[in-house]
Order: structure tokens, then C-alpha cells, then sequence
């Protein structure tokens, strides 16, 4: 790891995000803080993530000090910027600083999949068409978390930039306990419908099986008694993790969830735990050269021969939670390697101009 720069020789670097970085109540935040963590340590950071009508009001003092920093680099919304977003992007561009954009999404290019949910919906889709052109054109280092994505997107020579690993989190290992555990939306898009199916058939095969799942936001049907619904911080996951066994990404296998590589996946690394998850192509890609985690197919039947052999086989377990975190810790793997290439990509042009 690179040694930190003393503060009078760090560069100044603006992080323009459209997520609240400082409120942890969804991926996209908690992407957004660990990088300003990890970019503070690199750089003279200035913080610019705030909610979208924050980011309005804030926007005076934005512009005044994109005179005082050496680049901009951008956290975008899964959904369109806002015209003031694009204002204060279009003015950093002016004033001849570089602006890395991360590109987060394209699930509205995904409808056959994901249809839209009314006249509503279609203008938002439209308008986040609108604005990706825009921000297209105002990027001068395109990052995106995927191949597949940055290819849907048509960005060219765009820089990958995928979540990392926190080598910082204890190293939980496999927890002893019949317990599957689960992070993420409950909705059925992420494949939590057939992760209940899916449990329903590990209880034929191990009726003390239960299942662990820590949401933001609890579903509105009634759950099996077997479930235990749980709402955690950040700092209190790795407490609520440790007795699993195993931890599972139960995505359905698509076109879209091809292109994603899910925050939650990287943090199931960074503790250290088994993991079984879908084989779509990014979690294969990350996954399968390190043998860090089980690749299953995405219906109930495929997750619950997964999770019926880790939850069976204790010394399996063990050499996928090793694994696990052997990945977490392996170079270029954690936050602080995605902060320093994007400090290596924005500022040697900052520098030159």
C-alpha cells in the first residue's frame, strides 16, 4: 500500500456525490463513505454528497469552490442527475478541472425486465436518459463497476472501478449455528422470494435450519416463523453475522444482474464468511479464480443444494470463509485501492493542466 501523503502535498479533490455519504441506509451510501474515507487519506477531500434539495441549496458554495480543487470526481444516482447537478459538473469542466464520473446503473435500459410502473415512472426513465448523455459528455475519466455496464452505457475507454473490501472489518469466519444469513432489499427483483422457497426446502433436509435477514425495510407480508427480521448499523452487521454459516446472494440470473457487482457481496469478503451466491457473470468473476464462494443457479431448488452443503459440511465451510477473506486482503482488492486509481486517473491531469 502506498504511504499517505503528508497534507501540504496532497492534491485537492471534490467528491460530488448524489447520495447523503455521512447516512448508511442503502449500497450507494455506503459506497460513497468508504470512499471518502479512504480519498481523505489521499487528498485534501472536499465533500459535496448530500441529498438532491440539499445539493440545490448548497450549490453557491459548490461552484466557489471548485476554484480551490484540482479535480471533481462524481458518485451518480441510480436514477437522472438533477439539472443543478449537471450545472455544477458543467461548471467544473469550465473552469478546465478534470471530472471523473462513476456510472452506477442501467436498470431502465432493462423494462423487458423491470417494467415501469406508470406515467411516472416512464418520465423518470426518460429523464435519466437524458441526463446519462449529458453526464457522458461532461466526464472526462468515465468509471463503471463493470465491463457490462460500461459497454450498455456505450462509455469509451471507460476506467473499471468495481466496489472493494474493507481488510478493516473482523474476520468473522463460519458461525456454527443452522443459520443462513441475508442483507439486502426484501423484494422479489433481488431474488428474496426465491431465497424463502429456497429455505423452505433446506427445512425438509434440516428442519433447525433458520434464516437471518437484515433489511432497511421490512416486507409487507408476514414472514415464516423461521425468519428473524432484523434491522442493523453498519457497525452492528458483523455482531448479527457472526453465528451464520453461510451468507447467500440469492440474485436472479439476467441480462441486468449480469452487468452488477453487489456492495454486499464484497462486505460478505471482508468478514469472512461462506458465501453461496447466483452465478451470474460478476459474482463468477469475482469469486471463482479465489474458489471464494459456492456458484449456484438461481432457483430455489439450486440455492438450497448450495446452502444444504455448506450448512452439512463444516470443513467446507472453512476453507470458503478463508478463501473469503484471503480475497478481501489480496492486493488491489479493498477501498483504499479504489481511491488511490482514481486519484491516479483525475489528478496526473489536474497536474498537467
Amino acid at each position: 500500500m502506498a504511504a499517505v501523503r503528508s497534507p501540504e502535498k496532497r492534491a485537492r479533490l471534490m467528491l460530488y456525490a448524489m447520495y447523503d455519504g455521512r447516512v448508511l441506509s442503502n449500497a450507494p451510501q455506503v459506497r460513497i463513505s468508504m470512499l471518502a474515507d479512504t480519498l481523505g487519506r489521499e487528498t485534501r477531500l472536499i465533500r459535496a454528497d448530500r441529498g438532491r434539495w440539499q445539493r440545490l441549496a448548497t450549490l453557491p458554495l459548490v461552484l466557489w469552490q471548485l476554484r480551490r480543487v484540482d479535480a471533481v470526481y462524481v458518485e451518480s444516482s441510480t436514477a437522472a442527475a438533477m439539472p443543478w447537478d449537471l450545472l455544477a459538473l458543467a461548471a467544473a469542466r469550465a473552469a478546465g478541472r478534470p471530472v471523473g464520473i462513476y456510472f452506477r446503473d442501467a436498470y431502465q435500459l432493462f423494462r423487458h425486465l423491470y417494467p415501469p410502473g406508470g406515467f411516472r415512472q416512464r418520465l423518470s426513465d426518460l429523464a435519466w436518459r437524458l441526463s446519462i448523455g449529458v453526464l457522458r459528455g461532461l466526464a472526462t475519466v468515465p468509471f463503471a463497476p463493470s465491463t457490462g455496464l460500461a459497454v450498455a452505457l456505450r462509455l469509451r475507454r471507460a476506467v473499471l472501478l468495481p466496489p472493494g473490501t474493507d481488510p478493516g472489518q473482523p474476520n468473522l469466519g463460519a458461525g456454527h449455528a443452522p443459520l443462513v444469513a441475508y442483507v439486502g432489499a426484501a423484494t422479489s427483483p433481488l431474488g428474496f422470494d426465491g431465497l424463502l422457497a429456497a429455505m423452505e426446502l433446506v427445512r425438509r433436509a434440516m428442519p433447525q435450519a433458520r434464516l437471518v435477514v437484515v433489511t432497511p425495510v421490512a416486507p409487507a407480508a408476514p414472514l415464516p416463523d423461521w425468519v428473524d427480521l432484523r434491522q442493523a448499523t453498519r457497525e452492528q452487521l458483523p455482531e448479527v453475522l457472526s453465528p451464520a454459516a453461510v451468507c447467500v446472494l440469492p440474485l436472479p440470473i439476467n441480462a441486468y444482474t449480469n452487468l452488477a457487482r453487489a456492495v454486499r457481496l464484497t462486505d460478505y469478503l471482508s468478514w469472512g464468511k461462506p458465501i453461496v451466491a447466483t452465478d451470474t457473470a460478476e459474482s463468477r468473476a469475482l469469486l471463482e479464480p479465489a474458489a471464494a464462494g459456492l456458484l449456484v443457479d438461481d432457483s430455489p431448488a439450486g440455492i438450497a443444494t448450495g446452502l444444504l452443503q455448506v450448512l452439512r459440511d463444516g470443513a467446507l465451510a472453512e476453507r470458503l470463509a478463508a478463501a473469503a477473506r484471503g480475497l478481501a486482503l489480496a492486493p488491489g482488492s479493498s477501498w483504499q485501492d479504489r481511491a488511490q486509481l482514481i486519484v491516479e486517473r483525475l489528478l496526473p491531469t489536474a497536474s498537467a493542466a
